[in-house]
């Protein structure tokens, strides 16, 4: 009888906690811009926290003058590298944006000399701009012009609240960890304290290595690319380390436009633009990579790219760029509160009774 209860009670749990996650894809799919946003903000206020308790640490400011000082020193960073860099890449950008509808029609002539790319060729639509717009004309144009707008200006938006929020998060983590545990029955709240700390650190560590491969995915590719003479090396560095921060899928959005440029400039330049970034990736992904996860985090690459999948799936661009660092926290909270306190203390208190 007692083993029929046992049973059933495993089935109830198991039961709900599908139920539970049913739930949480629903919200994230009905809720997805909400979701990501806070979890963009929870990201931005590990980053300004992580740097604030360091310069805490270094020096004798408070914690509150430190985060002053991070947030001044990021935004003089950035203004300073806007200020150096800015007149060169904004050049190269423009050019580059002159250039890649060149290569497509160079690439496009080749491909007609060819029966197979001829083949390729009949299989794009004519004007696939009339079809996305759904219209054609001047009708047309200021629909896919108004779009454009809609979604720049929702973007900054979200960016906006996204550093609005993590400045509020980083300012008093304390306040905000505590009043969170606060909805929770007293025994449970050091333990989720404990479980929070471990998040905070999952997703500090996830960031410094994410950083450490982006810049030099960033300056590897530029290097490559200036030696083999090809065009916009900077840009084309820049946007390869930008894109590296999509794990798996984006080292090859950044492929595509240097393969264009470079197939201007011939097949063979093409042919060892590709043995670059794939040599590159290559060294990322197998030296570079596994040697940060051993010292940082480390998720499950299988795991990481189902899940790119399916956040992809269900909310778009925004599931795809934050997949590598939810599915880190995800792995904690499954680790400590299912498998810890859950399935091994349940074996423990077996054996102890046994």
């Amino acid at each position: 009888m007692e083993t029929n209860r046992s049973f059933a009670r495993r089935v109830v749990i198991a039961a709900f906690i599908s139920l539970l996650l049913v739930a949480l894809f629903l919200l994230i799919g009905y809720a997805a811009n909400f979701f990501f946003v806070v979890f963009g903000g929870i990201l931005f206020a590990v980053v300004i926290s992580a740097l604030s308790h360091w310069v805490n640490r270094k020096t004798p400011l408070s914690y509150g003058i430190s985060v002053v000082v991070v947030v001044l020193g990021i935004v003089l960073l950035i203004a300073v590298g806007i200020a150096l860099m800015a007149p060169a890449v904004s050049r190269q950008a423009d050019q580059l944006a002159q250039s890649l509808p060149q290569s497509i029609n160079q690439l496009k002539t080749s491909l007609q000399q060819s029966q197979l790319g001829q083949r390729l060729l009949d299989g794009i639509p004519k004007n696939p701009g009339k079809i996305l717009s759904g219209s054609g004309g001047s009708q047309g144009i200021l629909s896919r012009a108004t779009g454009v707008v809609s979604s720049t200006l929702n973007g900054l938006v979200n960016v906006l609240i996204v550093v609005i929020t993590g400045l509020y998060l980083a300012s008093s983590p304390d306040n905000y960890r505590k009043g969170f545990v606060r909805l929770f029955p007293p025994s449970y709240r050091d333990r989720l304290l404990g479980v929070m700390d471990k998040c905070y650190d999952t997703l500090k560590n996830w960031f410094i290595s994410r950083s450490i491969t982006m810049v030099v995915v960033g300056v590897t590719t530029s290097a490559g690319l200036a030696l083999l003479g090809i065009p916009f090396a900077v840009v084309l560095g820049i946007i390869a380390g930008i894109l590296n921060f999509i794990p798996n899928l984006g080292p090859y959005l950044a492929l595509a436009p240097a393969l264009l440029i470079a197939f201007s400039q011939g097949a063979n330049q093409a042919l060892y633009v590709f043995i670059l970034y794939m040599g590159i990736q290559s060294l990322e992904g197998y030296i570079l990579t596994p040697l940060l996860d051993k010292r940082f985090v480390s998720v499950p690459p299988a795991l990481l790219l189902f899940g790119q999948v399916l956040l992809g799936i269900l909310v778009g661009l925004a599931g795809v760029l934050f997949a590598s660092p939810l599915i880190a926290v995800l792995l904690v909270i499954v680790q400590e509160l299912y498998i810890k306190d859950w399935l091994e203390s349940r074996r423990t208190s077996k054996e102890n009774s046994n």
